[in-house]
């Protein structure tokens, strides 16, 4: 299925949606529940303001990203790793 040039939003309840792509989609204020994205990659990704709860981010890889601002659980990631290098 292709969904290209639209402005409608998009209801999806126990899809199957494995191996989509998607490229210049705006997904802002988008809500993920119950959503398996487990061996997805995300690359030039806007995530400014995005709350992530209840996350397994077992053997999570982030490379070259800003992390300005970054908190885990109330920490800045900054100070944590600034800690962490002393």
């Amino acid at each position: 299925m292709d969904i290209t040039q639209t402005t409608s939003q998009l209801n999806a309840t126990r899809a199957n949606l494995s191996g989509s792509v998607f490229n210049d989609v705006n997904l802002a204020a988008a809500q993920f529940t119950n959503v398996n994205l487990s061996a997805s990659r995300f690359t030039d990704i806007n995530f400014t303001g995005t709350r992530i709860t209840n996350v397994n981010l077992t053997n999570v890889d982030i490379r070259d990203c800003n992390i300005d601002g970054l908190r885990i659980d109330g920490q800045l990631v900054t100070d944590l790793l600034n800690t962490s290098g002393k």
